[in-house]
């Protein structure tokens, strides 16, 4: 929701959202995680060029997650590449069950685009074409323009929708909504939607990955 503290510069429209997923190891108090990612954000990637927006999200399971919105892809890649060589990277890096990690660099579809505001939930899902084939990145973007103008839009708390391309066979569908109870309801209505139905054909339901991530830091 509007207020919360995270990173945010107003650098101009981004092109690409990072999604690491991640488990913390037993015996970490997630307070001391939630602080000393707080210090990772302010000393490293305040000051890296092209990196917009950052925000550390957990789940009900107790995992946690980053997500990094980045000007263009090249920024994204810059910022990678120096984050071990950062003293606050340790850390953050110290407390993590490391085989857990997934990471995602989601190029974002039809962009580049705004960052979202006024949120507190990020839904995000991962999914494989059902029929690659046929499966074109046009048809993805116009499915998704018409869930926003024809579904989303009725929903004041729903913030800010992208899909996006993972890698040649993994694409994702990423919202931001002002609470997770909304985000669930909004969620659970999508799935009978006759407007929602031509991107819920596209997935192959044995690959789809999703779940609610609120925010930490």
């Amino acid at each position: 929701m509007k207020g919360l503290s995270m990173l945010r510069k107003n650098i101009g429209p981004v092109t690409v959202m990072g999604f690491a997923r991640y488990s913390a190891k037993p015996e970490v108090d997630p307070a001391d995680l939630i602080a000393a990612t707080r210090v990772w954000q302010s000393e490293f990637l305040a000051h890296q060029p092209g990196i917009a927006m950052h925000c550390f999200l957990g789940n009900l399971k107790g995992d946690f997650a980053d997500a990094i919105f980045a000007t263009d892809e090249a920024s994204f890649i810059a910022m990678a590449q120096e984050h071990p060589k950062a003293s606050s990277t340790g850390p953050v890096m110290e407390m993590l069950d490391r085989d857990s990690i997934r990471l995602a660099k989601n190029n974002l579809l039809g962009g580049p685009v705004s960052l979202p505001v006024d949120f507190s939930c990020v839904e995000f899902g991962t999914f494989s074409p059902k029929e690659p084939k046929s499966f074109t990145e046009e048809r993805l973007l116009d499915a998704s323009r018409k869930i926003e103008s024809a579904y989303l839009a009725s929903f004041e708390e729903a913030k800010s929708h992208f899909v996006a391309r993972v890698d040649e066979s993994t694409y994702s569908e990423i919202a931001f909504v002002e609470t997770s109870g909304a985000a669930r309801e909004i969620c659970g209505g999508y799935m009978d939607n006759k407007d929602c139905t031509p991107m819920l054909e596209m997935f192959d339901p044995k690959s789809v990955d999703l779940d609610f991530w609120h925010v930490l830091a």
